[in-house]
């Protein structure tokens, strides 16, 4: 009787590690590696953020969950991320925007720019703002961390009292643009 040989099973691949330029102090690519393996290693690179503004001038923040090492919850931005290999900071922009909050938005305005630094993992951040008439839609990460729409009094309280609840990259961040004039000009 023949035996009937069934088709070879095809096993998903894990999907490539998403690759990005690791940069030396003059933004010069010297090599390209895994996202995870330049952030674990605290390597220079490129990043984005997304300051995402309701219609009344208020910033959204996520209350990020506490990390598997045990780090404390902080307020911090909900959108950000890593420049991969090859893709501009505006087009990471737009990415991280759709991956995190599930918004697509051809045009953000960039605001600023910050030198690479401990305080930031090592990335040379792009910072990019959004203005929207209503609040973002709800995501699947919201069940994880919570994100409120602080106004500009509720920010200022926050970073003057409480410190210890926001991460170190928002606070850099939040002092880089009010020292630029940049904090009070909102979208």
């Amino acid at each position: 009787m023949p035996t009937h040989d069934s088709p070879p099973q095809h096993q998903s691949q894990p999907a490539a590690p998403a690759l990005v330029e690791v940069l030396d102090p003059a933004r010069r690519v010297v090599a390209v590696l895994p996202a995870g393996e330049v952030a674990r290693q605290k390597l220079c690179h490129r990043s984005v953020t997304v300051l995402l503004f309701d219609g009344q001038g208020r910033l959204a923040l996520r209350k990020k969950p506490k990390t598997p090492g045990g780090r404390p919850v902080r307020w911090d931005v909900p959108v950000q991320g890593p420049v991969l290999a090859g893709e501009s900071v505006q087009d990471a922009a737009t990415r991280a925007l759709k991956a995190e909050l599930g918004i697509h938005a051809e045009r953000l305005r960039p605001v600023l720019e910050l030198p690479a630094q401990p305080e930031n993992n090592n990335e040379f951040l792009h910072v990019f703002s959004l203005a929207r008439s209503e609040q973002a839609p709800p995501t699947g990460q919201e069940r994880e961390g919570a994100d409120y729409f602080f106004a500009p009094e509720e920010l200022d309280c926050l970073l003057r009292d409480f410190r210890e609840l926001v991460s170190p990259r928002f606070i850099l961040l939040a002092e880089a643009m009010s020292l630029k004039g940049l904090w009070r000009r909102r979208p």
